[in-house]
């Protein structure tokens, strides 16, 4: 891709001019060029994070026999481990450090589990990259009936018109981050339902804001929750999905209780946290 090369091109000139440490790609799925293919040289060492499933990373790597040349490869979860495996990377250079949430952005509400207690709960499906939406609408057709459960949903303008007519469903597109953060805070849990997945966004703000998820044992999703915090049902069990959803909401005393939890974990989440972590792995590279 010509923004790969370009990288590649300012990185070998900063070699050339002397450099030594670290070279770290942050979105090495996307941005690795040919930079393995530079002499290894005292003092350099190259690391790449990948955010992708696996099945994303047989497309998205080209010469995945490059990736033998890092020092250091950081997973978003021990769900791509195998595939790294298998092209020949070192076990000992493959180091999962879960993706980041801003905890001081995304933090919940003054009045946090008080909307529990309303009358109406609101049930909050965020994202759009490997999300299922088919099974999105289904969940949200079952409980129609029910005036005192209402789905907001932000995701891509072209699946809005899925959910056109359904009476219990707000749909939203392009929601500025301020708004995005009073949807959480509004929410009882965090309807998050993915077809392929490794980390998510959505999943650690959701957290860091207070709000509980119920979602399906799909991919890294299990390593980014706890009990405290999460139900998780097995894919393609739709009614124990729906009960562990209606379960959920008609216990208000788990809702405040799993949503103080949610904010705990998450702080184990922080960026200051990931980039502690990131330093330690640095220095391990470096001593």
């Amino acid at each position: 891709m010509g923004g790969s090369m370009a990288v590649d091109r300012r990185l070998r000139a900063e070699l050339r001019s002397g450099f030594q440490g670290i070279i770290h790609y942050l979105w090495c799925d996307r941005d690795f060029a040919f930079l393995d293919r530079v002499p290894k040289r005292a003092g350099v060492s190259l690391v790449g994070t990948f955010h992708h499933p696996p099945d994303q990373l047989r497309e998205l790597v080209r010469r995945p026999q490059g990736l033998r040349a890092f020092d250091a490869i950081i997973l978003m979860s021990s769900t791509q481990r195998d595939w790294f495996l298998q092209h020949g990377v070192p076990e000992k250079r493959l180091h999962v450090i879960q993706h980041g949430v801003d905890t001081a952005f995304f933090s919940p509400a003054a009045d946090s589990g008080e909307h529990a207690m309303r009358g109406v709960h609101q049930v909050v499906a965020v994202g759009a990259t490997g999300r299922n939406f088919p099974l999105l609408r289904k969940v949200a057709a079952h409980f129609e009936p029910r005036p005192d459960v209402r789905f907001v949903i932000v995701g891509p303008a072209h699946e809005k018109d899925a959910f056109a007519g359904m009476l219990n469903v707000t749909y939203r597109s392009g929601v500025p981050d301020e708004e995005l953060l009073n949807c959480y805070r509004s929410a009882d849990c965090l309807l998050h339902l993915t077809t392929q997945a490794t980390a998510n966004n959505v999943l650690v703000e959701a957290l860091s804001c207070g709000v509980p998820v119920i979602a399906q044992r799909v991919g890294g999703v299990p390593e980014y929750l706890t009990e405290e915090c999460a139900v998780l049902t097995e894919p393609g069990d739709f009614p124990v999905l729906v009960q562990a959803l209606e379960q959920f909401l008609a216990d208000p005393v788990r809702v405040r209780r799993m949503s103080a939890a949610s904010r705990l974990h998450a702080e184990s989440l922080s960026w200051e946290r990931v980039a502690q972590l990131t330093m330690e792995l640095y220095e391990s590279l470096q001593s």
